[in-house]
């Protein structure tokens, strides 16, 4: 990488060393800073934004090795690196300089070449990700800097800055593995930095900078881009370019990606607002369907403050026992007997009062809490029943439906959490169900299969959820170990429809002959519960039967045995969000 906008740091007592080095360095691209004490020199580190520090071991007063020392108290090794310079090559100075945190030496008399080579793979390693070669967050954030200075003197042109997110790049890694998802990162730069070249609308403006943010994140920024219109185009350009197929080693990979665009104004004063801004429109092109380009608009940033604001409340929310599980009644239609309850999730926010799933868990899987979340659900959703089957003859045959998220499936830990839960609770391998969505299995095909491959041989019970509303395939089923089927809701509610009618027989039917059973979600009706019953489906849940319910309100049910009357259920705002 060019040494070009970096900032050096020249620390030494001795003015005409000093000044002399410092031209030539200068003449070399770099600019350079100069202080002649440690004090003076820890005073500029402060202040200004340093690439690398090249320190004098001997200096009068606070020596180099006390600057050194003061210095990685303010930054660390990878942030600010320190070249120190020594007339006394493999003495005990430099063991304890690099003891105390410093990056290299070099040696008096300076051998020019040696100490620039050095400098420059010192700043190179600093400003450099070193996965694809591009510029990385560091150097990104000092050239944005840059420009908002200029134009806060009057001399910017305008610019902008995109934030490029890759769609799903967190199932390339599960199901290809780490080494597949650094192949499309690493192609992925090169498409990009290939289409910025090619644009006739980029090579009319002054430059742009490419970088890799980390992750799957990129940014760039158009200098000499002032027009939303005009990024806008850029950005749709790069979207296209990103969307043709890659061919990774072995294999052909599909993806997209979402970008947020912000153009300069006269507001920002630093460059980590930008690039929040920036990100923030590229969350938003993923709340809208992924694969897309948005711009930011200040309407954005409500919608973002909540969702940092759930987020936080969430993290707490486990340790401050606010969440609780409801259980939903599973019925057997032909007998009109309980067979089990699922799980759900419900959060008891205590400014927000009670928050349903559909809120946070797009937080919680976004974030990762889901993981430690879904744990807890899992345990204590074993524990009821455990305990209910102590204090109820009726409950030993009850099994409980659990949910699991994307994050869950592909979690290394997710066996050895399962077998721990069903240790520690009691309960028989075969008394949990574990529901698993359509999409998360179509899109982890391959690490799914294994996972619940796995989780049967263990005796657990597996159910696909939500089955017709993603892809409908059918063919693909018999690959994966389930028992249960669910058919959506949506299928139950327009059963009066004469396709919808023959959907669910043409599942049921299928289901018979895989030995699986079948599941009818969202009954309400009568009508809808007679008509499930004519075509053979084995069990249903719903509001015909009964809402979600608290524990207290399950057990109620449970004294009362398992031959289920339906109950009285409210239809409120409540009804779509079980």
């Amino acid at each position: 990488m060019s040494q070009a906008n970096a900032t050096l740091l020249l620390v030494d007592d001795d003015a005409m060393n000093r000044d002399a080095l410092a031209r030539r360095l200068a003449r070399s691209g770099y600019r350079v800073l100069t202080a002649d004490s440690g004090v003076a020199a820890l005073r500029m580190v402060r202040e200004e934004r340093i690439d690398a520090v090249l320190l004098d071991v001997m200096m009068p007063g606070m020596s180099g090795l006390e600057t050194l020392r003061h210095l990685r108290q303010l930054r660390s090794v990878a942030d600010l690196p320190v070249i120190m310079v020594t007339a006394k090559d493999g003495s005990d100075d430099v063991v304890e300089a690099l003891d105390q945190g410093a990056n290299d030496y070099v040696t008096k008399p300076i051998d020019f070449a040696v100490a620039l080579a050095r400098i420059r793979a010192q700043v190179t390693t600093r400003r450099a990700d070193p996965l694809t070669g591009l510029p990385n967050r560091l150097l990104f954030m000092d050239r944005l800097e840059r420009l908002l200075a200029r134009g806060r003197s009057g001399g910017s042109t305008g610019f902008a800055v995109l934030f490029l997110d890759v769609d799903r790049f967190k199932f390339v890694n599960d199901s290809l593995g780490h080494v597949a998802g650094d192949d499309l990162l690493i192609e992925i730069a090169r498409r990009l930095e290939s289409s910025l070249r090619a644009s006739d609308t980029v090579a009319r403006f002054e430059g742009h900078t490419l970088a890799r943010m980390g992750g799957d994140e990129f940014t760039i920024l158009l200098d000499g881009i002032g027009d939303g219109d005009r990024a806008l185009a850029i950005a749709n350009r790069l979207r296209a370019a990103v969307a043709q197929p890659f061919q990774l080693p072995g294999r052909e990979v599909i993806t997209s990606i979402s970008v947020g665009v912000v153009i300069s104004a006269d507001h920002y004063q630093r460059a980590e607002d930008m690039v929040r801004d920036a990100d923030t429109a590229m969350y938003r092109a993923k709340e809208l369907g992924k694969a897309r380009c948005e711009i930011f608009d200040t309407s954005m940033l409500a919608v973002a403050e909540q969702r940092l604001g759930l987020e936080q409340d969430l993290r707490r929310a486990l340790e401050r026992d606010e969440l609780e599980v409801y259980y939903q009644p599973i019925v057997s239609l032909s007998q009109g007997r309980l067979t089990g309850f699922e799980a759900l999730l419900r959060w008891n926010h205590p400014l927000r009062g009670l928050v349903f799933p559909a809120e946070f868990i797009p937080t919680a899987e976004e974030t990762g809490l889901i993981v430690p979340i879904g744990t807890w659900v899992l345990h204590e959703a074993c524990r009821q029943l455990r305990s209910w089957e102590q204090e109820f003859p009726s409950a030993r045959d009850l099994i409980v439906n659990v949910n699991l998220s994307a994050r869950q499936c592909t979690h290394p830990d997710l066996l050895q959490d399962v077998r721990r839960i069903l240790d520690d609770t009691g309960v028989p391998p075969t008394r949990l169900k574990l529901e698993i969505t359509e999409s998360v299995v179509l899109e982890n095909s391959e690490t799914v299969a294994e996972v619940l491959r796995e989780l049967r041989a263990i005796g657990v019970q597996l159910g696909l959820d939500d089955f017709g509303i993603g892809y409908s395939a059918l063919s693909y089923l018999h690959r994966f170990p389930f028992q249960t089927i669910k058919i959506d809701r949506s299928f139950v509610s327009g059963i009066a429809n004469a396709s919808n009618t023959e959907i669910i027989r043409a599942i049921v039917s299928m289901a018979a002959g895989l030995a699986m059973n079948v599941t009818a979600e969202g009954i309400e009706t009568a009508d809808q519960l007679n008509k499930l019953q004519e075509l053979a489906c084995e069990f249903g849940q719903g509001y015909y039967f009964d809402k979600p319910l608290t524990r207290e309100d399950a057990q109620a049910i449970l004294q009362q045995g398992t031959t289920l009357e339906r109950h009285a259920a409210s239809h409120g705002d409540a009804l779509a969000a079980q």
